[in-house]
Order: C-alpha cells, then sequence, then structure tokens
C-alpha cells in the first residue's frame, strides 16, 4: 500500500513539475498554485501555438478529455485529480 501511494504522488508531482515549467515559459505572469480553468486554457493556447505542427485531431481529444476531467467545483490547479493532471502535462509534453 505505502509503495502504491508513494507512486502515486511521485507522478503527481512530475506532472505538476512539468505543467509548472510550461507555466514559466508561457505564462509567467500567472500564480502557479492559484492557476484554474482559464489560466489553464490560455497555457494550453500558448502552447499550441509554439508548436504548429501537431495533429489537430490529437489536440481536440486531449483537450475535450481535460474538460472533461476538470472539476469546476475546485477551480484550482492544485485540486484537481491525478487523472486531470496527467492530461494536462501529457498535453504540453
Amino acid at each position: 500500500m505505502a509503495t502504491s501511494r508513494v507512486g502515486n504522488e511521485l507522478r503527481r508531482w512530475a506532472d505538476l513539475t512539468v505543467i509548472q515549467r510550461a507555466q514559466e515559459a508561457r505564462l509567467p505572469d500567472a500564480v502557479f498554485w492559484e492557476m484554474g480553468l482559464m489560466d489553464i486554457a490560455e497555457l494550453l493556447r500558448r502552447d499550441f501555438m509554439a508548436r504548429p505542427g501537431r495533429d489537430c485531431n490529437e489536440v481536440r481529444d486531449q483537450l475535450l478529455r481535460i474538460g472533461i476531467e476538470w472539476d469546476l467545483e475546485s477551480d484550482r490547479l492544485d485540486q484537481q485529480t491525478e487523472i486531470c493532471l496527467r492530461c494536462i502535462a501529457e498535453f504540453l509534453r
């Protein structure tokens, strides 16, 4: 049990690190721990514009998955599930 919990926490922190690095590069005025859905949407838009050669269908599917997984009741990034953070990190990789 302890190993599984540690593994999940490490994956969560790795995903948060990917998101934070992208935020620092593309959206430096935003406060990382206070980012909400609108900030994430802007970050993803800027990331997409910076890498135009991506498959539009895959990008659409990734954005839909992020929208589905995002919990609107707790809009801050640090309160999102591991699945949601994984989807965002995969988009940014």
